[in-house]
């Protein structure tokens, strides 16, 4: 991202958070990204739709940064939506994340509505993908009937734990990821790192909501995280363990208890990522069974300006304590860094959704040409 100089005309109130007088005039940085995509998509659900259409998704970043004389960092970050109609995932109307920091030798605290540190730290096959993300990318977007498939409890279709997931009757579902947090990031020690993110209740911004009985919502939302980076001669490994915890509001559905185990081995290019993850019962119906889990696996290499990636993700959502929904879905992806900033990419998407009792049967394949431009 280009810097530019802004100076501290607006930053009073983002400067009170330091404990003594600045020595450096905070930075604001401006950065984002324009990403058009055109897909094209054929499966059995056809009926009555057309296989293309375009879609363009852009994001305006700005960053501030400091630091006081006496060593504390602060800054901000707001992540601007800049589309021409409301965002289509719910990730916001004006803004998809927006949250202050605090970091010293201690480590770095991050107040307002962003990702949870399950979500930031977590290691799985997107990790190593490319294009649009792999099995946590794009080809959502493209999918036919993506509102309440499945039955009561729908389908795990990314390797994310309950509330980053989101609703699992529909795809594309990002209202909860960046609730209004606290997030805690203890200092790096020999690789290691661990979190904590606590999260009141699943809504953001400047709404307050107290009430503690609407159904099939959560409160006293809990992520863990504790994660490792390392190389060894040239071989590079990462591991991460999370865990969410969340209280439903009514006795209808069960709390939340998920975790997910992930690992990464790379070398001379090439990266080999794994993951599993358990939700439990977590948001089903009470005793309406606990055979709910995922796992990954991914391949993906890079060689200059080149990325290429494969990965898989498998998954089952239990429907009653007999019955469940089976997600399979492989993604292939290439991207080439054309210039600073400018990535063409190509993806595609082999997808497989079984319901129980053949509620929502779909197979077919999804694929997407785009072209990003980050600045």
């Amino acid at each position: 991202m280009k810097k530019i100089l802004l100076g501290t005309t607006g930053l009073v109130a983002v400067a009170l958070l330091a404990t003594a007088a600045s020595a450096d005039t905070p930075k604001v940085t401006l950065g984002g990204f324009s990403d058009f995509q055109a897909g094209y998509t054929s499966d059995d659900q056809d009926a009555n739709t057309r296989g293309t259409d375009f879609r363009n998704d852009n994001e305006i970043t700005v960053k501030v940064d400091g630091k006081t004389s006496g060593g504390l960092g602060y800054g901000a970050q707001i992540d601007l939506e800049a589309d021409t109609n409301d965002d289509v995932n719910a990730q916001g109307t004006n803004a998809a994340r927006t949250f202050t920091y605090l970091e010293g030798n201690w480590g770095r605290v991050e107040l307002g509505d962003n990702k949870s540190v399950a979500a930031t730290m977590r290691v799985d096959a997107s990790t190593v993908a490319a294009a649009t993300g792999g099995i946590n990318g794009s080809w959502t977007y493209f999918v036919n009937n993506q509102a309440g498939i499945g039955g009561t409890n729908g389908f795990i279709t990314t390797s994310k734990l309950v509330t980053e997931h989101g609703v699992t009757t529909s795809l594309n579902d990002e209202s909860t990821y960046n609730s209004t947090k606290v997030s805690y990031y203890t200092p790096k020690y020999m690789g290691f790192q661990g979190g904590v993110s606590y999260t009141p209740e699943l809504d953001r911004g400047q709404t307050v909501d107290r009430t503690d009985n609407t159904a099939g919502e959560f409160d006293n939302i809990w992520n863990l995280g504790l994660g490792y980076e390392g190389t060894f001669s040239a071989v590079k490994v990462a591991a991460a363990a999370t865990y969410e915890m969340a209280d439903a509001e009514t006795g209808a559905r069960e709390d939340v208890n998920a975790w997910n185990l992930g690992g990464l081995v790379g070398y001379q290019g090439f990266s080999l990522a794994a993951s599993y993850g358990d939700w439990d019962d977590s948001n089903v119906l009470v005793n309406g069974g606990d055979d709910n889990n995922y796992w990954t696996l991914g391949l993906g290499y890079t060689a200059g300006p080149i990325g290429v990636s494969a990965t898989y993700l498998d998954s089952t959502r239990a429907q009653t304590a007999t019955t469940e929904n089976d997600f399979k879905n492989i993604v292939l992806g290439a991207e080439y860094k054309l210039a600073p900033g400018l990535t063409p990419y190509a993806e595609v998407s082999f997808y497989e959704f079984d319901s129980a009792a053949n509620t929502y049967e779909n197979e077919g394949t999804t694929v997407i040409l785009g072209t990003q431009v980050a600045f």
